[in-house]
């Protein structure tokens, strides 16, 4: 279907048109939405007392390269630069995994926590969700951000200049620790950790826009040994996290017991592995006593 004119409801009609079949019309009404409020600086309001609004050339270019995205299974969210998490306008791209609303649910848990929190350390960050959300929630922490990937960290320095909290960003491999970092006096009240979980084996189970263009190295384990990062977080809880502390971790809904043993192998305790709005398993907290 080609545009009959440059109305804003006739460019609504081709970009439904040329998406159904691969989105359901909640979905498209969403990524409509946002796609016109943030190209025009509009209110959702705005949008729905706009419908015969004409749009320049520009504008139509820039929805066409959005169903041409879509089209090629980009994800919507790095073609939209954003998404939302806690309340947050996160930037995102191809440097970084998406931010999931069960992360969001990781972070809500950690805000129930009642101690004093004076540091905070986010190992695996990504582009930073977890340890801006829990800087907007604890302003007076510390919160550090930890990855391996500079692209990863770069991103959440952008996010956290742009949304203007204060965290400190730490390149450093989860799976080897330089003897500088560790060797560092500074202990954590909280660690948290989103890190790589999905077996090899699952890739041909996941869909084609994620592991053609979310990076792999933040998703994906040796079959051999898919709880690799959980167990060299945990050695590094064992020595920097402070007496009373708790880590939490999210997780394959499948290892969460296997976790759990290892936690208690170091001396860990009182663990709880909470599901997901799914009902999957997919949250673990321990705490160093």
């Amino acid at each position: 279907m080609f545009v009959t004119d440059n109305t804003l409801s006739s460019v609504k009609n081709y970009f439904f048109d040329r998406l159904a079949a691969i989105f359901s019309p909640s979905e498209l009404k969403s990524m409509w939405t946002q796609i016109i409020c943030k190209r025009m600086n509009w209110s959702t309001s705005e949008l729905l007392l706009n419908q015969g609004e004409r749009l320049s050339e520009s504008d139509l270019l820039h929805v066409r390269g959005f169903v041409k995205g879509l089209l090629n299974e980009v994800p919507f969210q790095y073609l939209l630069g954003e998404t939302d998490f806690y309340g947050l306008t996160i930037s995102c791209d191809s440097r970084a995994l998406i931010p999931r609303p069960e992360t969001e649910e990781l972070v809500a848990w950690i805000s129930e926590i009642a101690i004093p929190s004076n540091r905070i350390i986010d190992l695996c960050t990504g582009s930073g969700c977890i340890a801006l959300a829990l800087k907007s929630i604890f302003p007076n922490t510390e919160v550090s951000a930890l990855d391996f990937s500079l692209d990863a960290l770069e991103l959440a320095a952008f996010n956290a200049e742009k949304l203007k909290l204060e965290i400190e960003c730490i390149h450093e491999d989860v799976l080897n620790f330089s003897s500088e970092f560790h060797s560092d006096a500074k202990s954590y009240d909280i660690i948290v950790s989103n890190p790589p979980y999905i077996p090899e084996r699952e890739k041909s189970m996941m869909s084609n826009h994620v592991i053609q263009h979310e990076p792999s190295i933040a998703l994906f384990v040796a079959d051999e040994d898919p709880i690799i990062f959980y167990k060299e977080i945990i050695k590094f809880a064992q020595d920097k996290l402070s007496k009373g502390g708790f880590l939490f971790f999210e997780l394959h809904e499948l290892f969460g017991n296997e976790v759990s043993e290892y936690l208690s192998l170091f001396g860990f305790k009182e663990m709880e592995i909470r599901k997901d709005l799914q009902g999957k398993s997919r949250m673990l907290k321990a705490q160093k006593v």
